[in-house]
């Protein structure tokens, strides 16, 4: 056997017959998988490494080299291809067992903030009531009954009431998903996202200008917004410190932003609510004032890294400050409830990697409308709330008093903590959560 060929660890002979590994290949055959051979590299390598045992040392350096074929010497912080593609291949692992792999008698999960791949056995649903079937006997043909007789009758009076017993099946199948469907749009999250993407309205999603954050460590400001709107900042840029000018104005002209926003704009757009036809994404600094007021607005970043904030935050309650130049960073609780700090520092330097982000989800700045502002001090945290946004579990788990019936969903505000470490976010916890009027 070939060297590249040969199994890793001695165990892994026995996988062919493992119901797990099984079911990986099932995956990666499916629909969702066949057309990305990265994620299902990334699916396989990481299985076989667990179901032989080998998992203790999977990381995302190690993933990296191994399925990505980045060098020994890449830096994950620079580099996010392995962060990005988990994200990816835990929705297509739920989007697989929610449709095409309902029936799976396994499950497999990746959990946010690790890549060993975890297999559950499903539990077995209990025999369905299979209503009590008519017992035939062989029909006796007796010529003298004319070939019909009492055989035959009783042949047609059972596969009268086989086509009735086949009916209320249906009947009761028809119900059941139609109940199911209606309990669905009946959830926290499907009411957030059928409100945002509603049909009177266009939809904008705006990525956070990263080219400010670059601009704003030379120049040593922020830019305010009465000078980005219109692009008026870069006929006037200025330095508090010394700077290269030339270099600033380049970096200001180019349009960057975050992978991790433009995957927050991807998910949101492939959600089950999201209407192609009513969905633009534009860049921060192409905003205008009328677009806050007359559309639903879905936004990623920070003040920071998007000057539109500053006017947003007049209407919410957890508002971040983000300019070390304006004193320390921190989320202002501009209206404390009972048990809540004022103030919540946040501090890069914390040995403990603890980090900040917020979700809110408040009117448009004319009232006719709806925004949902996914904010954090770093990138990381940014990902961990538009990961809780967008998840579905953790809206519906946190508002769950508003689901089951056909009010709307109110408007409401969420201070999330995370644990970021290698420029990653753990799953975000929610420290404070307000209901607005």
């Amino acid at each position: 056997m070939d060297k590249n060929t040969a199994p890793s660890n001695p165990q892994e002979g026995a996988l062919e017959g493992d119901p797990r590994w099984l079911l990986v290949q099932r995956i990666v055959a499916s629909g969702g998988f066949a057309g990305s051979q990265r994620l299902s590299a990334f699916l396989l390598y990481v299985s076989r490494r667990a179901l032989t045992g080998d998992a203790a040392s999977l990381s995302e350096r190690v993933i990296g080299e191994a399925v990505f074929q980045r060098p020994a010497d890449y830096d994950p912080r620079d580099d996010n291809i392995v962060r990005s593609h988990a994200s990816r291949l835990r929705d297509r692992l739920e989007a697989y067992f929610a449709e095409e792999g309902a029936g799976e008698p396994w499950r497999v999960v990746v959990p946010r903030g690790s890549y060993v791949p975890v297999f559950e056995e499903r539990e077995a649903d209990p025999a369905e009531h299979v209503p009590e079937t008519v017992a035939l006997e062989p029909e006796v043909h007796d010529p003298a009954m004319g070939g019909g007789g009492a055989g035959q009758k009783l042949w047609q009076k059972g596969w009268a009431r086989g086509l009735v017993a086949v009916g209320l099946l249906c009947v009761l199948g028809a119900g059941v998903f139609l109940y199911q469907r209606i309990e669905k749009q009946r959830t926290p999250t499907h009411k957030l996202w059928s409100q945002l993407f509603s049909q009177d309205r266009k939809t904008l999603i705006v990525p956070a200008d990263s080219s400010l954050v670059i601009a704003r460590l030379m120049t040593g400001h922020q830019v305010r917004l009465s000078d980005y709107a219109g692009g008026r900042y870069r006929q006037a840029t200025g330095c508090d410190k010394p700077c290269d000018l030339r270099m600033v104005d380049t970096i200001e002209a180019l349009r960057y932003t975050s992978m991790s926003d433009l995957e927050f704009a991807v998910r949101v757009t492939h959600l089950p609510e999201a209407r192609g036809d009513r969905i633009e994404i534009r860049f921060a600094r192409d905003l205008e004032l009328k677009d806050l007021k007359e559309s639903n607005l879905i936004l990623a970043g920070s003040q920071e890294a998007d000057p539109w904030m500053s006017i947003i935050s007049g209407q919410m309650n957890f508002v971040m400050h983000d300019d070390p130049s304006a004193g320390a960073l921190r989320v202002e609780n501009r209206r404390p409830q009972k048990g809540e700090l004022s103030e919540y520092p946040y501090d890069y330097r914390n040995p403990e990697h603890k980090g900040l982000a917020t979700v809110a989800y408040i009117p448009n700045l004319s009232g006719n409308g709806d925004m949902l502002v996914v904010e954090g001090f770093s990138v990381a945290g940014t990902q961990a709330a538009a990961e809780f946004a967008t998840s579905g579990k953790d809206l519906d788990t946190l508002l769950g008093a508003y689901g089951g019936n056909d009010s709307k969903l109110p408007h409401f505000e969420v201070l999330l903590s995370t644990v970021e470490i290698n420029g990653m976010a753990s799953r975000a916890v929610p420290l404070a959560v307000h209901i607005l009027p």
